[in-house]
């Protein structure tokens, strides 16, 4: 297969992630132009959106840019945030062994959950048309979401009304996958979980510091209870 078809398989299958992304990354501009009001901010949410293809991570930086949140807390909430992409990385290690370096850097980095659920699914018989393919989705996921953010940031300079509340996107992203994952029983238990950690976080610790103590209680109990919850989701996926 040429390169031709394999980039026109690959763009056919990121269109819903183009959906996502083009309307995600607008909000992420938009709030970014309406917190850190800069007459570059066009600029500087490109090169936020090409360094940092993140969503959760990206409209958390709006806040901590504004906020000047210490560096230690920047780090500690990237990597609870993130730390996912490692597990994601280790499932593919196979299917991308022995490409070069700098290619195989370009595919650590621009890994999200979208890109790797459609790298995880591909299945061409050719190792080089596979890889190939992979390259092409986690090009064009990078290009929609810095698309995304710079035309929102554009527009958030020019918006005749406040900003106040476009934060609230990816929450609602995240309440929708999660009531989505509650309908399968093996998944209520890490969704309880998950609440039970924040709420217990903001009773004890303000409202600005709770996440990394919210975080660290949600790793400490997935990890005690891991067999459980693996016995769990392997019965789920079996019935």
């Amino acid at each position: 297969m040429n390169r031709k078809n394999i980039f026109s398989k690959a763009f056919t299958a990121s269109l819903p992630v183009l959906m996502g992304y083009s309307a995600m990354g607008m909000a992420a501009g938009i709030l970014l132009a309406g917190k850190i009001p800069r007459p570059d901010i066009a600029l500087w949410g490109f090169l936020s959106s090409m360094s940092s293809i993140s969503g959760a991570l990206q409209f958390a930086m709006v806040d901590w840019i504004s906020s000047r949140t210490a560096f230690i807390d920047v780090a500690l909430l990237t990597l609870f945030l993130n730390i996912r992409y490692a597990m994601y990385g280790l499932s593919l290690l196979e299917k991308f062994k022995g490409i070069n370096f700098w290619k195989k850097c370009y595919f650590i980095w621009s890994l999200t959950d979208e890109t790797f659920a459609l790298e995880a699914e591909s299945k061409f018989p050719d190792k080089k048309e596979n890889i190939r393919y992979c390259f092409y989705v986690a090009l064009l996921d990078h290009a929609y979401w810095v698309c995304g953010v710079t035309v929102g940031a554009i527009a958030g300079k020019h918006l005749p009304f406040s900003s106040r509340g476009i934060d609230f996107a990816m929450t609602a992203l995240f309440l929708v996958v999660l009531t989505d994952q509650c309908r399968v029983r093996a998944n209520i238990i890490p969704a309880v979980i998950g609440v039970a950690s924040a709420i217990t976080a903001r009773i004890f610790f303000p409202v600005n510091n709770m996440l990394i103590p919210a975080m660290i209680m949600m790793t400490a109990a997935f990890l005690i209870f891991r067999k459980g919850l693996e016995k769990r989701l392997k019965e789920g996926a079996e019935s």
